[in-house]
C-alpha cells in the first residue's frame, strides 16, 4: 500500500512539474522554429517556388495552438513553404511568412490569408496566434504603433508599409482581407479577448525596393 501511494505521488509530481513547464517549453519551441526558417536560409528562387505549393486556406479549421501542434510543426518544418519574411523593428517582431493558414504554419510564422494574394498588391492579408504577454508569433502586434513601419520581403523586393488603423473587431468580419479598389494594404490578423476577437492592424503601403539596393535600414530588419 505504501509502494502505491509513493508511485503516486511521484506521478502527481511529475504530473505537476509537466503543467509548471509546458507553457515555457511551447513558447522557446515556438520561438527556435521560426528563427530556424528565417529567409537568408533561402534563395529568391527558393520562395517563388514555395508560392505554388498546396497550402490550406480554411479560417475554420484553424485550432488554438497547444504543445502537440507544436511538436507536430517541427516534424514538418522542411516541407513548410515560407515565401517571405515580415518585420516591425519598433516591437523586434520578424517571422517567416508561410503559404495558407494551416496549424503547422500557424505554429511557427505568419500564415498568408488568400491563394493568390500578392505583396505590394491589393490587400495583402497575413494570419498569425498570441499569447499573452509573450513576443511570439504575433503577440508583439499588442505593443505595435500608429506610423510604426512593416516591412515585408520576398527576397527580390522589400515593400515598406505604414501602420495606419489598430482595433478590435468581431471573429466574423473577416471582410477586412477583401481587395479594395485602388489600394494597396497589408492586414494582419491575430486573436482578442481569449479568441472570441480579432486584433486587426491595417498598414498603408509606402514603397517597394530592390533587395540589393534597399536602404540600409530595411535590410537590416531582416
Amino acid at each position: 500500500m505504501k509502494k502505491l501511494k509513493r508511485i503516486l505521488l511521484i506521478c502527481m509530481l511529475i504530473i505537476g512539474l509537466l503543467l509548471i513547464f509546458i507553457n515555457p517549453i511551447q513558447h522557446a519551441v515556438i520561438a527556435h522554429l521560426s528563427k530556424q526558417l528565417n529567409t537568408t536560409d533561402y534563395s529568391a528562387e527558393d520562395l517563388q517556388n514555395n508560392n505554388h505549393a498546396t497550402a490550406d486556406f480554411e479560417f475554420d479549421d484553424v485550432q488554438s495552438l497547444s504543445i502537440a501542434e507544436v511538436l507536430k510543426a517541427q516534424t514538418q518544418i522542411d516541407h513548410l513553404p515560407v515565401i517571405g519574411s515580415i518585420a516591425i523593428p519598433n516591437v523586434d517582431m520578424n517571422l517567416p511568412i508561410i503559404k495558407g493558414v494551416g496549424n503547422a504554419a500557424l505554429a511557427v510564422g505568419a500564415g498568408t490569408m488568400k491563394a493568390n494574394q500578392k505583396l505590394g498588391q491589393g490587400n495583402y492579408a497575413l494570419a498569425g496566434h498570441y499569447f499573452e504577454e509573450k513576443d511570439i508569433l504575433f503577440s508583439p502586434l499588442y505593443k505595435a504603433n500608429i506610423g510604426d513601419a512593416i516591412y515585408i520581403t520576398d527576397l527580390t523586393n522589400i515593400y515598406e508599409y505604414k501602420l495606419t488603423t489598430k482595433k478590435i473587431i468581431a471573429a466574423t468580419d473577416v471582410y477586412v482581407i477583401d481587395d479594395i479598389p485602388n489600394e494597396t494594404i497589408l492586414t494582419l490578423i491575430t486573436c482578442a479577448d481569449n479568441g472570441t476577437k480579432r486584433l486587426s492592424i491595417r498598414a498603408d503601403f509606402v514603397e517597394q525596393y530592390p533587395l540589393d539596393h534597399a536602404p540600409a535600414k530595411l535590410s537590416e530588419a531582416f
